[in-house]
């Protein structure tokens, strides 16, 4: 079967590099491995022939049905992840799930997202994605973006290795890299506590808007305690590359209110 350009598919073709990728999806020990966009089931028949417990969503309706006539007792899926509902795993409610996929480059950030922040990610993930956008996801100051910032407050990521386009068909023109996401136990708890979540983002947003000018200039919608002015003022002197989650905690708590 031709990929489809419009699907963003293009599939995997390296059998190494695939079981070293496999591997790391293994050394979690997973019960159950969630595979989004599985294709021609590539990696999917890796992790078979290991006798893992598959799910499989694929949005092709061709490849779908190719997926469940090669695996006829494992779980397939025809539908958009995007559109998928989690209840589906609540069937699941003891087993350690992974989530695993090569995703397509148009749709990688906001599939990632979707499962970073359901409470189905209790376990480490991992995904192949453009190497650019797994580099984004693993800055740090003085290197740090909203991305990244906004990510560590449920995930550790890792860029665990690169792939060249020699291992797709077809080749697409960017490299790739295999990354993974590891959730973190810490409790920001003013974000529980009044459900901030939301705010936080928008603030974020906000101070990586303008990434050349201070923090001082993207975050003068906003009035600041007087309590810890000086540091306060010390990190509104700085650009937003240059600061970390905790600092950014630091100044959001410290909102006064509107």
């Amino acid at each position: 079967m031709e990929p489809k350009r419009s699907l963003g598919q293009n599939f995997f073709v390296n059998q190494n590099l695939a079981k070293r990728i496999a591997q790391e999806v293994f050394n979690e020990s997973p019960d159950l491995i969630v595979e989004i966009g599985p294709g021609q089931g590539y990696f999917s028949k890796i992790f078979y022939e290991q006798k893992a417990k598959l799910l499989l969503i694929e949005k092709d309706d061709i490849l779908a049905e190719e997926l469940s006539s090669v695996f006829p007792k494992e779980s397939i899926i025809n539908r958009d992840f995007l559109d998928w509902n989690f209840e589906e795993l609540s069937i699941f409610p003891k087993d350690k799930i992974t989530f695993f996929g090569s995703l397509p480059y148009n749709v990688s950030k906001k599939i990632i997202d979707k499962i970073i922040n359901s409470e189905y990610f209790r376990n480490p993930c991992f995904f192949i994605i453009q190497k650019e956008v797994a580099e984004k996801y693993t800055s740090s100051s003085p290197n740090n973006n909203y991305l990244a910032t906004k990510t560590l407050l449920l995930a550790k990521t890792k860029k665990i290795l690169d792939i060249s386009p020699d291992s797709f068909r077809p080749k697409p023109k960017v490299m790739s890299s295999l990354i993974g996401f590891y959730p973190l136990k810490k409790s920001y708890g003013i974000f529980i506590e009044n459900k901030s979540l939301e705010q936080f983002d928008i603030f974020l947003q906000s101070a990586f808007k303008q990434p050349r000018k201070k923090l001082l200039n993207n975050l003068k919608r906003y009035r600041f305690k007087e309590e810890q002015r000086e540091k306060i003022m010390e990190l509104l002197e700085r650009r937003a590359q240059h600061t970390s989650l905790e600092d950014f905690y630091f100044l959001f708590s410290n909102i006064l209110p509107s």
